[in-house]
């Protein structure tokens, strides 16, 4: 069976948002910010892609927590 990226992605923040509850979007983006660090562009992309997808699927609430996290 093959999953697609999105797929992935989907499966990613399902599992982050179930473990992690409102902390998943920061995590990801957390993670993704760890790639960008060590030259891993591509992995940063997918792990903002997983962010925005756990926002998503919290209903946005998360959305304005990890905002006003980035501002600190």
């Amino acid at each position: 069976m093959e999953v697609s990226l999105d797929q992935a992605v989907e499966i990613h923040a399902r599992v982050l948002t179930h473990r992690l509850a409102r902390e998943a979007p920061a995590k990801a983006r957390e993670h993704a910010m760890d790639l960008q660090r060590a030259g891993d562009d591509e992995g940063h992309e997918v792990w903002l892609k997983v962010a925005h997808t756990a926002e998503r699927l919290l209903g946005g609430e998360a959305a304005s927590t990890a905002e006003a996290t980035q501002l600190q």
